[in-house]
């Protein structure tokens, strides 16, 4: 009894999240966490420092905190994707998938910075083209030039990879859903990436039919499930039948699939966009 009256007489502290504010008494800062109670509560918490905007202390202090987690919206935002190898960074985070990468020198001469480099930035897209922006990292593997003779054969640098990609976005599904369900597009881009390839492959499909009318895509069966966003298309040729939406904004739509150790991402162009808008107008001007 005696312990449940100092804590409800203690004043609380906030702490601001990305899209909640946690009413709470603040217990420690640390250097990568922040432990916290609930009121009227002994059970301590922690929470990465990467996920909180600020903290308003209880005295009126605030501290500020500026996240490395940043928005990866497409293939070409991949630099901006974070490396951590702390689990308590992803707690409550959503997991969108395994990554792995692999990099090897093409001599025993290679520098090894290079080909960990190389490493980092292809487990970097794979993250990407999942629609993630964390990669929690669980193993890493690393083996300097190992020089032989004539008995032993030399091995080249290398350096692999493996994680857990997440998000930290909060998607929108049913607006989402009707917004690809009421509008057209126009198929841009393929993404390919196949864990022991060098690097992604990109193409770029035809935009016009032979009468050089724009070519645009509806989808059909759009379904929300297992917390994602799914579609079915006949415009674009795909391994499988149906594709996983990992990105969108106003005027752009993501698609992922995978089939076995190779990522498929294919980016398209609503029909708002205003380059497709005006490839429309110009189409049916002729």
């Amino acid at each position: 009894m005696f312990t449940t009256t100092i804590f409800a007489q203690q004043a609380l502290d906030k702490i601001f999240l990305k899209d909640e504010i946690r009413m709470v008494v603040i217990e420690e800062v640390g250097i990568n966490t922040i432990k916290y109670r609930h009121k009227d509560e002994a059970t301590s918490y922690i929470i990465s420092k990467h996920q909180v905007d600020k903290i308003e202390f209880s005295s009126g202090r605030e501290e500020v905190f500026e996240s490395p987690f940043k928005p990866v919206k497409s293939l070409e935002d991949s630099e901006k994707v974070y490396i951590s190898y702390i689990p308590q960074d992803v707690e409550g985070l959503k997991a969108m998938g395994d990554v792995f990468s692999k990099a090897t020198g093409v001599t025993a001469l290679a520098s090894i910075n290079n080909v960990k480099n190389r490493a980092v930035r292809k487990i970097k897209i794979e993250a990407a083209m999942l629609g993630a922006n964390v990669i929690l990292i669980g193993d890493t593997f690393q083996r300097g030039n190992q020089y032989g003779n004539e008995n032993i054969p030399s091995n080249a640098t290398m350096t692999t990879l493996s994680g857990i990609a997440y998000s930290t976005e909060k998607t929108d599904f049913t607006s989402l859903k009707e917004k690809l369900e009421n509008n057209r597009f126009q198929y841009f881009q393929s993404a390919k990436l196949n864990r022991n390839a060098w690097d992604v492959n990109l193409q770029y499909p035809e935009t016009h039919n032979a009468k050089g009318e724009l070519i645009l895509v509806d989808f059909e069966n759009v379904v929300i499930r297992d917390g994602g966003l799914y579609v079915q298309t006949k415009g674009i040729r795909t391994k499988g039948n149906e594709l996983k939406v990992v990105n969108s904004n106003e005027e752009m739509v993501v698609l992922m699939e995978r089939d076995g150790k190779t990522i498929y991402n294919y980016t398209l162009f609503s029909e708002k966009d205003p380059k497709v808008a005006m490839a429309i107008k110009i189409a049916n001007s002729k």
